[in-house]
This record gives C-alpha cells, structure tokens and sequence, in this order.
C-alpha cells in the first residue's frame, strides 16, 4: 500500500521561499565573485602599465677618470656631447649629460656632487691661472692638506672637465656652466695631454670650446674633482 505525504499549504509556502532565498543568494554570491575577479584582473592590468618603482634614477654615466694622450680627432668623438661647431684644434659644443648637481658645504669647504656621474667637484678652484705643471702641483698641495675631508683630488679629464659645459650661458654667471659653480674659472686644464705638441687639453666656459694649449701657457684655473666611492 502506497503511504501518501501531504504537505500543508503554509508548509509549502515556506519551503518555496526559502528555495528561492537560496537561490537568490547564490546568484549574489556568484555576481560578487565574479565582479571582484573582474576588478582583481583590471587592477592587475593597471599596475603592469606603471613602472616597477618610479622613483629610480637613471643609471649612473660612467666617464674615463685615467689621463690620456689624445689627438683632436679622440676629442672630438668622445660621448655625451654634442658638437655645435668642429675647429682644427677641438670644437664648441654642450653636455648632453642630465645632471644631478647638489651644492654642500664639509668642514668647510664647499663641494658640488653629481648624482648624475658620480663626481665630486671642488666648487670653486684655484683663484689664478697657472702653467700646467704648476696646475697639477697645486693638486698635490690639494691633498696634502685635504678638502672637504678628502684626499684623493685630480684634474678632470676631457670627457669629466666637458660634461660641465651647458648648452647656452647662463645669465647669472655670463659661462658655459652651471650657476652652481663659481665663475671665477672660467678657463680651467684637464689632466690629458694633447697628441701631437707639447700641450694639454682645456675648456674655455666663456665660449663653450674644448680645446689645447701649450703647457707653459699660465692664463688656465684648476678645478678638481674625485670619484666618488
């Protein structure tokens, strides 16, 4: 005999609520998943078009520190420069070097560093121009008696001394150079010789020229720098 289950209308009622209820709560739960993977993934899609870090600089140019023999050809191709004008003895012409220029004062002395190259410069320099046999003995009292805490000043290379000329003069100092540093040299040696004569290498900040002179040539400053470590 077949047992017959009834089921009282209220009963009935109830039970087709709450199987609608869940149902409802299903599809929310669905629609909610499925709007936060859509979310997740727009979010992750952003965040591949922004760099890694935006605060990193750009990387460090490295320029030749050792003294060389150089012809006015070598000089005329070195890097980050810019030629507006080749002349048989160098050429005139601008940085294209970025820099990162911070003027600061140790013990003292001020000094301009250069996040962009890694160098330290003396801010200044000699106060009279000098032959350059005595340029390079003025960097050896230099160290002797240190400046800012250091002892390790040179004279610039062609490629250091030439990544300081800027494009056009500034007003504030009628130079080739960046206001940041003193005026006062605006004829300064380099540490390289020239191939062919008795002469080394130079950077005239009055007219933006990369050029040699003879050694005994006393009108040129001296400017040192350091690597930083």
């Amino acid at each position: 005999m077949e047992r017959v289950i009834t089921i009282s209308p209220k009963l009935l009622i109830y039970k087709i609520i709450l199987f609608s209820a869940s149902y409802i709560l299903a599809g929310c739960v669905t629609a909610s998943a499925i709007l936060f993977a859509a979310t997740n993934a727009n979010n992750n899609s952003s965040d591949t078009s922004k760099p890694e870090n935006s605060n990193v600089k750009a990387e460090k140019v490295q320029l030749r520190s050792s003294y060389s023999n150089l012809s006015v050809a070598e000089v005329q191709s070195i890097q980050h420069i810019t030629i507006r004008k080749k002349k048989e003895w160098g050429f005139y012409g601008q940085s294209t070097i970025k820099h990162d220029y911070v003027l600061k004062e140790i013990n003292e002395n001020k000094v301009v560093i250069d996040h962009a190259t890694g160098l330290m410069w003396h801010q200044s320099g000699s106060t009279f121009g000098m032959n350059w046999e005595k340029a390079k003995h003025w960097v050896k009292l230099l160290n002797k008696r240190g400046y800012a805490g250091y002892y390790d000043w040179r004279l610039p290379t062609v490629e250091e001394a030439a990544s300081l000329l800027e494009s056009s003069k500034n007003h504030s100092n009628d130079r080739f150079i960046d206001p940041v540093f003193d005026k006062t040299q605006g004829w300064i040696w380099t540490g390289d010789s020239y191939q062919h004569l008795d002469a080394a290498w130079r950077i005239d900040f009055f007219a933006g020229l990369v050029d040699w002179d003879i050694y005994y040539y006393f009108f040129y400053h001296v400017r040192p720098v350091r690597t930083m470590k």
